[in-house]
């Protein structure tokens, strides 16, 4: 019986086969094409963030309070010494009210699009007396002289204009970096008039003129966080660990309200050192540019084994 290849349907599968694989190969050469022109995109994204500013978390504002601890050590089984350690006391505060608006524009290196923003935003809210109780640790040690109210800002860089912070109807001026590294490495900090004694709130209330790049987070430390954010950007992601309870988004830009409690969190009003991490609860948007031409492409060309 003589072979018809024309009608052999395995011949036909083998020929399809051998077809697909010699087209791959320029469909290969397209995606690495797409892959290194993204690798520039991010390339001139980092050029442009680092001397503008980088995305922006902003953590607090919280107290950290310093004191005194000692460890006894005993030599030979029969020498003791103490040694003096120092640790810091964290507060979060009672209220935490963030109300900005972002002001997001494009920049542009050689053929890539950039979204850069400046921004400015009020904080504002109150802590409750600094419960010493749980912590077992004799005033005497405490040095209320040294209290700071931090702020955690990721990029420093973006800061337009000097600080200052209402604390109770008090002018304080904020310094550089913050007064420990236990919750943020980067950030400000301003020195407060605090006490063991005191019955009353504390209220404070700051404005935050920052420029950043890309995105923009915040971390919810208040025992209830209220933030509404506005812009005239019309494409937001909204991402992090909570979404908006409301928002919305048109064409004259967005508006988005969070407002989350501190039982949506795993960590306390208060503690010792560095017991608790924070920054993987933060939330915000992300500035997404209308088209994304590379990642589109990339989509098209995966899909190049079909045809």
């Amino acid at each position: 019986m003589k072979l018809n290849l024309k009608e052999s349907i395995i011949f036909k599968i083998a020929v399809i086969f051998i077809l697909i694989m010699l087209l791959m190969v320029p469909a290969k050469m397209v995606m690495e094409l797409i892959k290194e022109r993204e690798r520039v995109q991010n390339r001139a994204i980092s050029e442009v963030s680092t001397k503008w500013g980088q995305g922006q978390v902003i953590t607090g504002p919280y107290i950290s309070l310093p004191y005194d601890y000692y460890v006894k050590t005993v030599k030979n089984d029969t020498t003791e010494k103490l040694t003096k350690f120092k640790g810091r006391l964290h507060f979060l505060p009672e209220e935490l009210n963030i109300n900005g608006e972002i002001f997001p524009e494009k920049r542009y290196r050689g053929i890539y699009e950039v979204v850069v923003y400046e921004s400015l935003f009020k904080l504002e809210g109150t802590f409750t007396p600094l419960d010493l109780a749980p912590f077992e640790i004799e005033n005497a040690t405490i040095h209320f002289d040294k209290a700071a109210l931090n702020i955690g800002i990721t990029d420093l860089k973006g800061i337009e204009k000097q600080i200052d912070l209402n604390w109770n109807g008090n002018q304080i001026f904020f310094n550089s970096g913050t007064s420990s590294t236990a919750i943020v490495e980067s950030g400000i900090n301003a020195l407060i008039p605090v006490g063991s004694g005191d019955s009353m709130l504390y209220e404070f209330s700051l404005e935050i003129d920052l420029k950043g790049s890309q995105f923009l987070y915040f971390v919810p430390l208040g025992k209830t966080t209220d933030v509404v954010l506005e812009s005239d950007w019309q494409t937001p992601s909204f991402t992090g660990k909570y979404l908006p309870d409301d928002r919305t988004v048109s064409n004259d830009g967005f508006r988005a309200e969070w407002n989350i409690l501190h039982l949506n969190r795993n960590y306390p009003q208060s503690w010792k050192g560095s017991q608790y991490k924070v920054g993987n609860t933060a939330f915000g948007t992300d500035l997404l540019l209308p088209v994304d031409r590379y990642k589109k492409a990339y989509r098209v060309a995966r899909y190049a084994i079909l045809f």
